[in-house]
């Protein structure tokens, strides 16, 4: 009897424990926002746990209950079966209400959670967005709409550091809280998409001994770094080899995005160092101090307004400030203005920049030194709005913004001299100052070098290259920049005689079906055939996406790509998820081989840059006829309406006025990321001789920090010279660089083709 007593309490004492330990368990993963998964791995313990006392507590006694009665023997077998009922009946119990919870986690997520996570990922919040699907995954690992919004939110990608062992941290752009991730080698999710051009967050890697690394960023960035060598990953530097105030940006490809600036080849940088922030009044103080103005060998020599050189005495006193001492044009009595010794400096010439670069033994930025410390490719579209254009200076680091390598003020505040000379004899001074319009950040600007503006200021760096690729990086360049307001429309007897130009003869197309009804997704369906070109003895390779939900006859939208259609050379791959939008609303997609692009490219039309060769005219006048003989194509076609629309991105928007002036089958037309080039072309290959012609209506959408084409002084003159009223034509721009908000286009896209 008292065997059996020892033995309820026991079981007892299980239970007791078990729930406790449930309660403290659920206290702990409230507080300290642990797995909810824990709990069932806990209560799958307590059974696990429960089989165990039983077997101990009652089979030593099996052979005793055999040998008594069987009135003993029952008795004893129903107070096991009565206790395994209770304890099943009370795990059961927490397991439905366990449940019971989760339908409700899964009610909330489906009905509110889910819209929200949708409304934060299209203002591309997704750090909130990611931190919010976070909440319903721990509770809902396996529910394939959670898994979803994951993907939506966030990548998986791989972070390794050199050397190991660091802790990676990540966070909002305007917040000062970082989240921590862990300790390299790391595979982890961070919270964005696979682009480069979307979901900007601060990124920082830090280890003992070493300076952080701390930049402006993105998980397709850090993503593509995944896919390189381990060398190139993130490489920290020792203590004791970091150069004061100043960051390093790693070796590597330095290519320009800046529309402006002439054929400018990607070039291989070795690892510099750049100022972290611009040179400050305090900074210049101390050169002024130590005689900078006194050193002649500190100064290049100097050239003067009307081109003359100047003798280094006669120069002196062309540098003074507004008392007749030497110093910035913005000092007085050879000094800054109280208070302002963090501030940068600003009214100095490119020669007394130079000169203090060589006093504190550096040099000035080229071009291709400057912008990849100042961003990758698009970043444009947070740093602008958060750097300071507010119209008055600003002490440096203030706007709490960081570029792609960890500088402050790259854009804004003070503009920075650079090295490279202009072919008119000015110089490089790039990123805008406090009194600027944002799109200053992504244009490249020339001033003579003895100019002394209120903003103009600069940093340095610190290079190890060879000669070679300084030559290189330092090279002479040509700014592209034309009044777009001064152009005269042609008239229509000119008018007739270019568009004579894009008309052939009526010629049957002759289709071949390449390949037919390949399946992309659920959605839509890819198609290949062939037709005749306008042209020549070529063939037209067309791309024909048809959607599989909709029953035809479909309206038919015919893209022209962007400039990467160029330098690609195979179209095999083309699924048009980009624009997938179109198929799922209904419409059918054509997106032709155009001649020049794809398989079609050939040698003597190497890229998309405007150029006044005849060659590059002809070129748009075969693309052009590429377009009508789509159309052509669609007219032929049971299951394609006559209705055309026309859908350029980028290069495809920039072109639009050619295609829509000399064909006039086209319903309406979207121009994205559109703006005139500024280089010279020959009037038939030239978009804006027939800016004037157009009569469908245009819709533009833009990005107001756009790198390639500057809002501006490309965009708004493009808009402007398009020769329809509103409400016939209408432009929308966006807080973005040169990729909009795809949710946000996509509607408006479909609004105005419905309208």
């Amino acid at each position: 009897m008292k065997n059996k007593t020892n033995q309820t309490k026991l079981i007892a004492s299980y239970f007791a424990a078990s729930f406790g330990l449930l309660q403290i368990i659920d206290i702990i993963i409230d507080r300290f926002a642990l797995p909810v998964i824990i709990i069932n791995y806990f209560l799958y313990a307590i059974v696990i746990g429960f089989v165990g006392i039983l077997f101990y507590s009652y089979l030593p006694s099996l052979g005793e209950i055999r040998k008594s009665s069987d009135q003993k023997s029952k008795k004893s077998l129903l107070t096991v079966s009565a206790m395994v009922l209770i304890f099943t009946l009370s795990i059961s119990n927490i397991f439905l209400f366990r449940e019971s919870n989760l339908s409700e986690v899964r009610e909330e997520a489906y009905t509110v959670g889910f819209k929200k996570i949708d409304d934060l990922i299209e203002s591309e919040n997704y750090i909130k967005a990611f931190s919010t699907v976070l909440e319903y995954y721990e509770q809902l690992p396996n529910d394939s709409l959670v898994l979803e919004k994951l993907n939506l939110t966030s990548v998986e990608t791989d972070i390794r550091s050199k050397p190991e062992g660091a802790k990676v941290y990540y966070k909002h752009l305007d917040s000062n809280e970082w989240t921590y991730v862990g300790e390299t080698p790391l595979v982890t999710r961070l919270p964005g998409v696979n682009s480069w051009a979307r979901g900007y967050i601060n990124f920082k890697i830090t280890k003992d001994d070493y300076a952080d690394y701390t930049s402006l960023t993105n998980v397709g960035f850090i993503k593509s770094l995944s896919q390189q060598k381990v060398s190139n990953f993130y490489e920290l530097t020792p203590l004791a080899k970091v150069q004061k105030n100043m960051v390093r940006v790693p070796g590597g490809n330095a290519r320009l995005f800046v529309s402006e600036l002439g054929d400018l080849n990607v070039i291989e940088l070795n690892s510099y160092w750049i100022d972290k922030y611009e040179v400050t009044n305090a900074d210049f103080q101390k050169f002024i101090d130590e005689g900078g103005y006194k050193n002649e060998s500190l100064w290049a020599e100097i050239i003067d307004q009307e081109g003359t050189i100047v003798s280094w005495n006669d120069a002196m006193e062309l540098f003074i400030d507004q008392s007749g001492l030497n110093g910035p044009s913005t000092w007085s009595n050879g000094t800054y203005q109280q208070n302002q010794e963090n501030y940068p400096v600003t009214g100095v010439s490119w020669f007394e920049a130079n000169a203090y670069a060589k006093w504190a033994n550096k040099t000035l930025p080229s071009i291709y030194h400057w912008y990849k410390a100042a961003m990758y490719w698009g970043e444009s579209s947070v740093i602008s709005p958060r750097s300071n254009f507010s119209g008055v200076p600003s002490e440096v680091g203030n706007y709490n913004v960081l570029s792609a390598y960890g500088c402050y003020d790259m854009a804004g505040n003070a503009r920075e001299w650079g090295t490279n000379p202009h072919k008119n004899g000015n110089r490089s001074i790039m990123g805008g100052g406090y009194d600027d319009g944002t799109y200053y950040f992504t244009d490249n600007f020339s001033q003579h070098p003895i100019n002394r503006y209120k903003t103009n200021g600069f940093r340095c760096v610190i290079t190890s290259e060879d000669t070679k690729t300084l030559a290189s990086a330092d090279t002479l360049i040509q700014t592209f920049q034309r009044d777009f307001y001064s152009y005269k429309p042609i008239s229509d007897e000119v008018f007739n005689i270019y568009n004579g130009m894009f008309k052939y003869d009526s010629a049957p197309i002759n289709t071949k079906v390449i390949k037919d009804s390949i399946s992309i997704n659920e959605v839509w369906y890819k198609k290949v055939v062939e037709i005749d070109a306008a042209y020549g003895q070529e063939r037209l390779p067309l791309n024909i996406f048809i959607p599989k939900n909709t029953s035809p006859p479909f309206k038919t939208v015919i893209y022209v790509p962007g400039s990467g259609s160029i330098t690609s050379r195979n179209s095999q791959n083309l699924t048009a998820n980009r624009i997938g939008f179109l198929m799922r609303s209904g419409y059918a997609l054509i997106w032709p081989v155009y001649k020049g692009t794809y398989e079609r490219g050939y040698s003597e039309f190497p890229n998309y840059v405007e150029n006044a060769s005849k060659i590059y005219a002809d070129q748009m006048i075969m693309m052009v006829k590429d377009y009508s003989r789509a159309i052509d194509y669609v007219e032929q076609q049971e299951n394609l309406l006559n209705d055309v629309y026309y859908y350029g991105i980028s290069w495809g928007g920039m072109l639009g006025p050619l295609f829509l002036a000399n064909e006039n089958r086209i319903k309406k037309a979207v121009w994205q990321v559109a703006g005139l080039g500024a280089r010279e072309t020959r009037p038939e290959g030239s978009p804006l001789t027939f800016l004037s012609r157009i009569n469908v209506p245009v819709l533009m959408l833009n990005g107001i920090y756009d790198q390639y084409f500057p809002f501006e002084t490309s965009q708004k003159p493009m808009y402007d010279l398009l020769s329809l009223n509103e409400p016939l034509k209408k432009m929308i721009t966006y807080e973005s660089a040169h990729s909009p908000p795809a949710n946000q286009t996509s509607k408006e896209i479909l609004k105005w083709f419905k309208q």
